[in-house]
């Protein structure tokens, strides 16, 4: 429907749900353009065309439903009539080519004469040689059944016309581009097929044909309907859309694309953020059920790279937080512009009792890290590049054991109700739910693949993701800033088991005797069997260590003595004496304590009760004093026990390769502690390791962050006993 030039402000208020002022106020922030009105009366109208896409889309949309309304009540709903269809040209490209064709083999025909005469033989030579396929071409396209005479009579219609289209086949042009339906037909047609259900044209022929009856008009078949209605939504596809599938189908299938050229801005400058539903199942460490975890995915525009990214149960501000982290750290800059999704969990709550982002504080910890938030359109798949990405990743996500497909009609067999072979032949293949390592591992190893792929069809020009990135790659930023401000945290309380975490206990040393709420921060990607421990007040206490992983007086058999293998008895060895070192170091500073505090205390006590209570003591007896060579034994014995107590209470060092672990991480970690927290110098074969170790891929990407922050630490904790 077309718009009207101008509208009054009542008119237009009317239209839009608004009250007169409201819609003046709408007019002034949108900057429509009024002049003076003609005629009776006076006063300013709003011209249309100069009002904002969305405005005049609304307006358009308020008057059809009028329009709608506006039919009697016997009738089916319908709308306007819309203009009539467009005169399609007479001839199209296959009759004109086989004009053209004619036109040729004219042309040989006559040259044939030229050259062998104009008698009827060479005549039927000619034709002859043609289906021999002397012109195989022409062939193909007139057929065989082609005589001299058809040929002479071309000839002559070409001269008279002087026109090569002369040629082409003119059948069925008489009425094409033209229905035998009129106007009311027409009307009773869009009446029923414009439906908000989106009925099909066969359900919708049936009430046509029953309506054209009672209004005394002859009734149209079923394929004259279904031609008309093709024939409509091909000139009239955004009315079409609009009615039958909404406005969002009507933006993505109608509206013009914004096309944005990424090659203007650099690396880390537009950073775009957005949540997706991972196609297949993953075990949620919370619930231990098979779940579809939600993917949290920061994306460089300029490069197309995948940056920081985090897996979570269900899209939330934990996740966002601890994605964002990693972009920075990955970047090694903070980016210029964050391009965020425009859903719940990104207006969700971040802090209790607040409603958004704003009141919670959430907007200025980036804007303080000097990033400015942009929010996307809400409903708008093409305002988020990163949704092309997502589908790129499908590729990956059909080929994991636990694939559920992208929607309803599209998953797996196997998932389909009493499809027992196919789950049969599903569990003999290994398909079951990944675990949340297993997931990690798979997106970084697909991201990877995606960032080494050269894309011809991008902005990149035949470039990789990674060339990009990696040419406009920051200096680093505060790793340990990022880590209080953004990493994933949770006050738990500290047992003699350790930490209890989704499900794991998580244990160190320094934990043993404390009883007390701590604040845990853990990042799974970088490191997924340890965490992060705090005070309340921000001071660091340890990193501990997941027991069943790390093996931690964990995973022990009931029976081992009796039923258990030579290495299950090891393993409760190994846990017995953790136990007994706990032991040892409880009773060494209850002896300390006993020494240096408790006995002197009672002693003076002791000493304050006896003065008072009996008469002033005798002179001492003077004690024989000691010889050079009794001097000289005493000093003796007193260095052999100092050597013996610091042999005790050496740090206890195994070198690596006497020991178990379950992967090379878990071997570093060992020989880090050792030498940088505990100060043992280590043999060459482990300090060799370590270096070659350091240098890997794996260690770079994966681990190095988290050492060089405890380096920090053990650094920090070191100046700090010094003063």
């Amino acid at each position: 429907m077309a718009l009207q030039e101008t509208y009054t402000t009542h008119e237009a208020a009317t239209l839009l749900g608004l009250s007169d002022r409201g819609a003046f106020e709408r007019a002034k922030r949108e900057g429509w353009t009024a002049r003076k009105r003609q005629g009776r009366g006076g006063g300013n109208v709003w011209e249309a065309a100069r009002m904002p896409e969305k405005t005049q889309l609304a307006i358009r949309s308020a008057e059809e439903r009028r329009a709608l309304e506006s039919v009697p009540a016997l009738a089916e709903p319908s709308v306007p009539q819309l203009p009539a269809l467009t005169q399609q040209a007479l001839l199209d490209d296959k009759r004109r080519y086989r004009a053209l064709a004619k036109a040729d083999l004219v042309g040989l025909y006559l040259d044939w004469q030229a050259k062998f005469g104009a008698t009827v033989e060479q005549k039927q030579n000619f034709i002859l040689a043609y289906q021999g396929g002397a012109w195989g071409k022409l062939l193909a396209e007139l057929g065989p059944r082609i005589s001299w005479k058809s040929i002479e009579r071309w000839k002559l219609e070409q001269s008279r016309a002087k026109s090569v289209l002369a040629l082409a086949d003119k059948r069925g042009l008489a009425h094409k581009g033209k229905s035998m339906l009129t106007e009311q037909h027409k009307t009773i047609i869009l009446g029923q097929v414009l439906h908000t259900n989106a009925p099909q044209i066969s359900q919708c022929a049936r009430r046509i044909q029953q309506r054209c009856k009672a209004e005394g008009l002859c009734s149209p078949s079923e394929d004259t309907i279904r031609r008309w209605v093709y024939a409509y939504t091909r000139e009239c596809f955004d009315e079409w859309t609009l009615f039958r599938e909404g406005r969002k189908a009507w933006n993505d299938k109608c509206a013009l694309s914004i096309l944005r050229d990424w090659s203007l801005v650099d690396v880390g400058d537009v950073v775009i953020a957005d949540g997706h539903t991972l196609n297949f199942e993953t075990i949620n460490p919370d619930t231990g059920n098979p779940t579809r975890m939600t993917l949290l995915l920061f994306f460089d525009g300029a490069s197309r790279y995948p940056l920081g990214w985090e897996v979570m149960p269900s899209e939330n501000v934990a996740c966002i937080s601890s994605a964002f982290r990693r972009t920075c750290l990955t970047l090694g800059k903070f980016p210029k512009v964050v391009y965020l999704d425009n859903g719940k969990a990104f207006r969700a709550r971040f802090f209790e009792g607040c409603q958004d982002f704003e009141q919670a504080g959430f907007l200025g910890l980036y804007r303080d890290l000097g990033c400015e938030i942009i929010h996307a359109w809400p409903y708008h798949g093409q305002s988020k590049p990163i949704e092309r990405f997502f589908g790129t990743m499908h590729d990956m996500e059909v080929f994991t054991p636990s694939y559920t497909g992208w929607d309803i009609a599209h998953k797996p067999a196997r998932l389909h109700r009493n499809e027992k072979l196919h789950r049969k032949l599903h569990e003999r293949l290994g398909g079951r739910a990944l675990t949340l390592e297993e997931t990690h591992a798979a997106l970084a190893y697909w991201f990877n693949e995606y960032a080494a792929r050269p894309q011809a069809t991008t902005h990149l020009h035949g470039r990789t993701p990674a060339e990009v990135f990696q040419a406009g790659v920051g200096p680093g930023v505060d790793a340990d800033r990022l880590t209080l401000m953004m990493l994933q945290k949770k006050i738990k309380t500290i047992s003699k088991d350790g930490i209890r975490l989704h499900n794991r206990l998580y244990w160190h040393e320094a934990l043993s005797t404390r009883r007390h709420p701590v604040l845990v921060r853990w990042d799974w990607q970088l490191s997924p069997y340890t965490v992060l421990v705090y005070d309340l007040d921000g001071t660091p206490i340890c990193e501990a260590r997941d027991r069943q992983h790390y093996q931690i007086a964990a995973g022990m058999h009931p029976a081992v003595r009796v039923l258990g293998t030579a290495e299950q008895q090891r393993d409760l060895s190994d846990a017995l004496e953790l136990k007994k070192t706990q032991e040892r170091a409880a009773m060494g500073n209850l002896s300390l304590m006993a020494e240096t505090v408790v006995l002197p205390e009672a002693r003076q006590r002791q000493l304050t009760a006896v003065q008072h209570a009996l008469p002033a003591p005798a002179p001492a007896r003077k004690v024989a004093e000691l010889s050079a060579a009794d001097k000289a034994a005493i000093e003796a014995a007193k260095s052999a026990g100092a050597q013996a107590r610091a042999a005790l209470d050496a740090p206890a060092y195994t070198p690596s390769s006497l020991k178990r672990f379950p992967d090379e991480a878990a071997r570093y970690e060992y020989l880090f502690t050792k030498k940088y927290e505990q100060g043992v110098e280590l043999v060459a074969d482990d300090a060799a390791y370590m270096e070659v170790f350091e240098q890997s891929q794996m260690f770079q990407r994966n681990y190095k962050a988290r050492f060089d922050a405890m380096l920090e630490l053990y650094q920090f904790r070191q100046d700090r006993q010094a003063v």
